[in-house]
């Protein structure tokens, strides 16, 4: 008899860094300000996404799925986030804060429709870069927005 396994993979997902994570512009690539079709910036169309927007997702999250999740592998999204950029102001900051909503229901609606289980990365930040969803110093909600758009993304709301 073949000797039994238990296995799961866990991957961490910031997909496009550009829009994730990255805090400055570089020689290399701009920030992306703004994800996902109908949220690009009519007026400040060099900080939209280059790369990396639905398709991306749908395409990484589906190859996920056919190596591991078909395979009876499970895979925990063990983090992803959006960081939030608060020295944008007026209709550039209205776009971004829709925008980093919508990624964030994208992306853990296409988790679970890959067999994905995906884990949101609360690192406690709640100023300009931060991803915080609770304000742990008052045990509140603190972005209500990114809170619903999870929310939505799992089914729940």
């Amino acid at each position: 008899a073949l000797p039994i396994y238990k296995l799961m993979a866990e991957v961490h997902f910031y997909t496009p860094y550009n829009f994730t994570l990255m805090q400055k512009d570089e020689s290399w690539g701009k920030q992306f300000y703004y994800w996902g079709n109908g949220f690009h910036s009519t007026t400040d169309k060099e900080h939209n996404p280059t790369w990396g927007e639905e398709a991306t997702v749908d395409q990484l999250f589906g190859l996920m799925k056919q190596q591991f999740v078909d395979k009876g592998i499970p895979v925990i999204l063990g983090e992803f986030a959006a960081m939030r950029r608060t020295t944008l102001t007026g209709d550039a900051l209205a776009l971004h804060l829709a925008s980093r909503a919508y990624y964030l229901k994208y992306v853990t609606r296409q988790a679970g429709t890959n067999g994905l289980v995906p884990f949101y990365w609360d690192a406690g930040g709640l100023d300009n870069f931060g991803s915080g969803i609770f304000d742990r110093k008052n045990n509140t909600v603190f972005d209500q927005p990114a809170l619903d758009a999870l929310l939505e993304g799992s089914g729940k709301k």
